[in-house]
């Protein structure tokens, strides 16, 4: 496993480096920001995630550690490979992803090259919870607490994420309006737990709708 690489930029390219180390050429895949950030010549370090492949072994290269490891968290999520989560990175700043994700901001991740409302749901619940090691966008250190979404918002993100677990649309829906009837000002995160509890306490029930 080659983790980190030291050496001089040989060349640059739409996102990739040539990187020269003691003489062996390394082509490593980064955000386009940091192959065009870069001059010949440089002496860089690069954080790698070597990725095996059947046909390839590819190096994906950051300039940063929590680069990488937000990189890992989100090739963990089904549905995301490299590519996708390297196009996620160079949108975003990974102390920004982290706090997209934390909030339940489906609406800043859905902005992200290759990212539907499912993908972001997706993301929201598979890593919520395991993100509490890394740091957080300046924003969201300033302010402490999280945004008051609106309730219209939090359904269709709720009921989106339902649908995307396999329920049908419509007995989604009768979930979410009935735990929300309670609990107006509930988190996306919240809510899908509620209505999950609630589907199963209600399966016959829901199999009518």
């Amino acid at each position: 496993m080659i983790v980190f690489l030291t050496g001089r930029v040989a060349d640059t390219g739409t996102g990739y480096v040539d990187l020269d180390v003691q003489h062996v050429g390394y082509r490593v895949y980064t955000t386009d920001d940091t192959a065009l950030g870069l001059e010949l010549e440089q002496e860089i370090r690069l954080y790698t995630y070597q990725h095996v492949r059947e046909d390839a072994v590819l190096l994906f290269g950051f300039l940063r550690r929590i680069e990488r490891t937000v990189f890992e968290k989100l090739i963990s999520v089904s549905g995301i490979g490299p590519k996708v989560a390297l196009q996620m990175l160079g949108g975003l700043s990974p102390e920004a992803l982290v706090a997209a994700i934390r909030l339940e901001d489906a609406n800043t991740l859905c902005t992200l090259p290759g990212i539907g409302k499912k993908t972001a749901m997706r993301m929201i619940l598979e890593l919520k919870d395991k993100l509490d090691d890394l740091p957080v966008s300046s924003h969201e250190v300033i302010t402490g607490v999280e945004t008051v979404r609106p309730p219209e918002s939090v359904a269709d993100d709720v009921t989106t994420a339902l649908i995307a677990l396999g329920y049908r649309q419509k007995e989604a829906q009768r979930a979410v309006e009935a735990v929300l009837e309670n609990r107006p000002a509930a988190t996306v995160e919240t809510t899908v737990k509620a209505a999950l509890q609630w589907l199963y306490e209600h399966q016959s029930d829901a199999s009518l709708v």
